[in-house]
């Protein structure tokens, strides 16, 4: 059965303008019913200053599937979606210059309206009335009542709704309802205030919908966009047939996007490019560098590629890297004589999905100050300190993204100093840049709990300012290893991977 969405986002008015106290609640699940955990939620533009100056209307669902953006309470809504009413066609009860708003979609019905404090203890009754249909104010008389939120109760026969409120003036009078002229005017003004919200689970389509101040449907249900059916023998093949010599064995996983004739790969990015139709092998050679492949790079200029950083001398040390940015999927998987495997790299979903999907989510994905990472050219998902237009350098719109938090982070943690947000990014720049610690603490919004706690993956991430670009990677990689930022292996987060007695390492490459 389908849950009626949970929803309430109270407004304010002040001098004219209005600060918006947004409290949205939902379900995230796929089309199966099957709640979807970890699934990023956020506001599309929304942001007010939650002390560092960022977008903090972004937060993921918990593992039965639900999520919440705002300090207020989730409750059930005050219509129900049935035969008669159906949910969200109506304004939720809203608190606007000392009366408290609400709206009733039909006549005889019974309303009660209580005033609690904070730990949910009764305060007094505001009213017990049966109404017409109609929109509604009541005016809360606030006499006696501190500056503090408090919480009022309304049941609209048998069904309640919650929010939190704050007394703005010493209003004196019983709680009356009265039928409000221009009142609807009022509401429709409010509900053109629309933002999108955006719900985002790596492999799945995307959920966007807009929100109205006083109307919306917050519940989602998203549907698998990628085709992989969890084979993982039939992605790398028949591996009997490889060569046990140590070499690389360069696998098409495009989907069917390219033939094998425009997959090459080269020794080293100014090397001879070798398509693999005419050889798909080629034993490792000794030393440090780059192992590359590349997609029709005749036709493309050059733009679609991707790596392994490497170094080999009977073993192979190496990873794949999106410390620049995003490119293509890229996973390898070495095999020793013993027997042992080590896969790391994109998640094997990313090898059955589209190209721009990809792109999609990500601008779907991650709050307004990143979004423009992926806008440039279809060939790159820019890091924070890469984008060919200045973002959070000097002079850019979000060079004191990490200012705040920085300060902060040196308030719990002394011991370095602070730099741009632009060095964060890119871990340069002397002081927290330049510090593993610190910096991987920072991008990973870890940084103000003791420094035990700076390793532990599941700190990490939870609230802005963080390295959304980072982010991303990581929840599309297997184990959620990756290169997202030049210390991510700080704590042993990195795609990387040490291997004596190698017989073969496999290279997918996907688009």
């Amino acid at each position: 059965m389908k849950r009626a969405a949970l929803t309430c986002m109270a407004l304010a008015f002040f001098a004219g303008s209005v600060f918006s106290q947004v409290n949205l609640c939902g379900k995230v699940t796929d089309n199966n019913g099957t709640p979807l955990t970890n699934t990023i939620v956020r506001l599309g533009q929304t942001t007010y200053d939650n002390g560092y100056g960022q977008n903090a209307y972004i937060t993921k669902t918990d593992n039965t599937g639900y999520y919440h953006l705002g300090d207020g309470i989730c409750t059930t809504p005050v219509f129900r979606e049935d035969q008669t009413v159906r949910s969200g066609a109506f304004p939720r009860p809203c608190y606007i210059g000392g009366q408290v708003l609400f709206s009733l979609p039909q006549d005889n019905l019974q309303v009660t309206m209580g005033l609690y404090d904070l730990s949910g203890r009764y305060v007094k009754e505001l009213m017990n009335s049966r109404l017409s249909r109609g929109n509604y104010g009541v005016r809360v008389d606030t006499r006696a009542m501190s500056s503090q939120f408090y919480l009022v109760r309304i049941t609209v026969n048998g069904m309640s709704s919650v929010f939190k409120l704050q007394p703005l003036s010493r209003i004196q009078g019983p709680a009356v309802a009265q039928n409000v002229s221009g009142f609807q005017t009022k509401l429709e003004k409010l509900a053109a205030v629309v933002d999108t919200l955006h719900a985002t689970e790596p492999g799945y389509t995307l959920g966007v919908t807009p929100v109205q101040a006083l109307t919306g449907q917050t519940d989602f249900v998203l549907t698998k966009n990628n085709t992989y059916n969890g084979d993982t023998a039939a992605f790398w093949g028949n591996t009997s047939t490889y060569p046990t010599n140590a070499s690389y064995v360069i696998l098409n996983r495009t989907n069917g996007a390219f033939p094998d004739s425009k997959i090459f790969w080269s020794i080293q990015q100014n090397g001879t490019k070798v398509s693999i139709a005419t050889q798909p092998t080629v034993q490792i050679p000794n030393g440090g560098g780059r192992f590359y492949i590349w997609i029709a790079p005749n036709d493309s200029g050059n733009r679609y590629y991707d790596w392994l950083e490497v170094n080999y001398g009977g073993t192979w040390n190496g990873n794949t890297t999106q410390v620049d940015g995003y490119r293509l999927p890229i996973t390898f998987r070495i095999h020793s004589a013993t027997g042992s495997d080590c896969i790391l790299g994109a998640s094997y979903w990313m090898f059955y999905s589209s190209h721009q999907s990809k792109w999609d989510e990500f601008e779907n994905e991650t709050p307004k100050e990143f979004t423009q990472l992926a806008t440039h050219d279809n060939a790159n998902i820019y890091a924070m300190h890469t984008s060919p237009v200045n973002l959070f350098n000097t002079g850019g719109p979000y060079a004191n993204y990490y200012d705040k938090y920085q300060d902060s982070v040196l308030a719990h943690n002394p011991g370095s100093t602070k730099v741009s947000s632009w060095d964060v990014s890119a871990c340069t720049g002397g002081g927290v840049g330049s510090s593993p610690g610190y910096c991987s603490a920072v991008n990973r919004h870890c940084g103000t709990l003791p420094q035990a706690a700076w390793q532990i993956d599941t700190n990490y991430y939870k609230a802005p300012p963080c390295n959304y670009y980072s982010y991303w990677v990581h929840r599309r990689s297997i184990k959620n290893m990756a290169y997202g930022f030049p210390y991510d292996d700080f704590g042993g987060h990195a795609a990387f991977c040490a291997q004596s007695n190698i017989q073969w390492l496999a290279v997918a490459i996907g688009w």
